[in-house]
């Protein structure tokens, strides 16, 4: 991954994060305010943060390499050391995969930018939605999101936001 400290990033134009999907499988398409949904996802945008205090940004809009190093050197991609998971109390659930303090060189930080709820249209729909609708269709509908799927819930996609 080619990464720039916040400081050094002096003579680049742009500057990016990086995100992920996290996708909640249902058991089965159900019905929803007429809509009839097959998955569910969240969008969430990370920070990278080194020993140093200094956040990590991507060069590249379409970065080819997405991965960090570890304290082992070897580089590792982000959702494969923070899983997301479906949770029965509070709906989503991160943790880490891995002992940060043992095997990590960063802080990771994170915030969820976008919901979506995937309409069955003989393939997934994106519907983009709010955070409480997504919510309410989550425990409206939680028996059919508590399944081995979602424990931890599938990434499919990567993205960058450019940071200003």
């Amino acid at each position: 991954m080619t990464v720039h400290i916040e400081e050094n990033n002096v003579e680049l134009n742009k500057k990016y994060r990086l995100g992920h999907d996290f996708l909640f499988l249902a058991n089965k398409i159900f019905s929803y305010k007429n809509d009839s949904i097959i998955s569910m996802s969240i969008q969430v945008l990370f920070k990278i943060i080194d020993t140093n205090g200094h956040e990590k940004f991507f060069d590249s809009e379409q970065p080819k390499d997405i991965t960090i190093n570890l304290r082992n050197g070897k580089p590792s991609c982000l959702t494969n050391i923070i899983g997301c998971s479906f949770d029965r109390e509070n709906i989503l659930n991160f943790e880490p995969k891995i002992n940060f303090a043992k095997e990590c060189r960063y802080t990771l930080q994170w915030e969820i930018v976008g919901y979506t709820k995937d309409i069955d249209k003989g393939y997934a729909d994106p519907i983009y939605i709010s955070e409480q609708e997504f919510m309410d269709i989550m425990k409206k509908n939680i028996d059919q999101f508590d399944n081995i799927d979602n424990f931890p819930a599938q990434s499919c996609t990567h993205f960058t936001c450019e940071v200003k």
